[in-house]
């Protein structure tokens, strides 16, 4: 699995602060080395986790943190806020190498269970967004067809559907955090389109 730099700003004093950082990501599996830099607020987390995973354990020395964002990456945000007012996220999308993109969020508020991640060929939600329930071929689902069609580049003949990202789960709490490492996917293509979760 590839790993990413995740930037972290993260309020520190003293030594100490820097002491307390480190050790709560010292021994953790996925995550390769810590930087951490007093005077810039800075930790530089190179980790194959979830970045909210890596988060928590930031927030657990007890100092406020915040995501700065990738190092050394292209990156882009999805903020998920349209369509049912419970539901609300960011996932990130981060082109890692020339062949890697990472996929990497957390979403709130879904029905606990599997859910599909897709990317759909149109940005426009002027028409709104509902939790699509039936299968997104279809499009049958009211207030979902500006967002076109799930995302196939013309030209594309692989395997699967480029723009099916493929599956998360949502946990009892309806939080579904997650890490996506796709070979198809490029970052160019995933600007100015939509992202399309949806229940099975």
């Amino acid at each position: 699995m590839t790993s990413t730099k995740i930037q972290f700003l993260v309020q520190m004093t003293c030594e100490s602060c820097v002491k307390a950082v480190k050790q709560s990501l010292q021994n953790v599996p996925g995550v390769n080395d810590v930087e951490v830099n007093l005077k810039e607020g800075s930790v530089v987390v190179d980790s194959i986790l979830p970045t909210l995973e890596v988060q928590k354990k930031l927030e657990s020395t007890g100092r406020p943190v915040a995501i700065k964002g990738y190092d050394g990456s292209i990156a882009a945000v999805s903020i998920l806020e349209a369509g049912e007012e419970s539901i609300k996220g960011v996932v990130r999308f981060v082109q890692a190498s020339p062949n890697t993109c990472i996929i990497d969020g957390t979403i709130d508020g879904l029905v606990p269970g599997e859910h599909s991640i897709e990317v759909h060929e149109c940005g426009d939600l002027s028409r709104g967004v509902l939790t699509v329930t039936a299968p997104l071929t279809l499009f049958t689902v009211a207030g979902c067809e500006s967002v076109g069609k799930l995302f196939n580049p013309v030209g594309y003949a692989g395997k699967r559907n480029y723009g099916s990202l493929g599956q998360i789960t949502a946990e009892r709490n309806g939080r579904a955090a997650f890490r996506i490492e796709d070979n198809v996917l490029r970052l160019s293509d995933v600007i100015g389109r939509s992202l399309v979760v949806s229940s099975q």
